[in-house]
């Protein structure tokens, strides 16, 4: 039985060091338009991101071959 899956993600979670609370809200927006640029850049596409003070979520779709 096949199975085909059209619909993989990847949620990557970087974290900072002991999690420490280093990500203020007044550099929030350009770390995260740093990383859309770098998924942009690799030719895939961002659904989802958001910088919290120690960590950072965001969420592209699995490569395909």
């Amino acid at each position: 039985m096949k199975i085909e899956y059209n619909n993989l993600y990847t949620h990557f979670i970087l974290t900072i060091l002991h999690r420490l609370p280093v990500i203020s809200e007044k550099h929030r927006e350009r770390i995260e338009k740093y990383i859309t640029g770098i998924v942009n850049n690799n030719d895939s596409h961002l659904y989802s991101i958001y910088a919290n003070p120690e960590h950072i979520h965001f969420l592209v779709p699995a490569l395909r071959n």
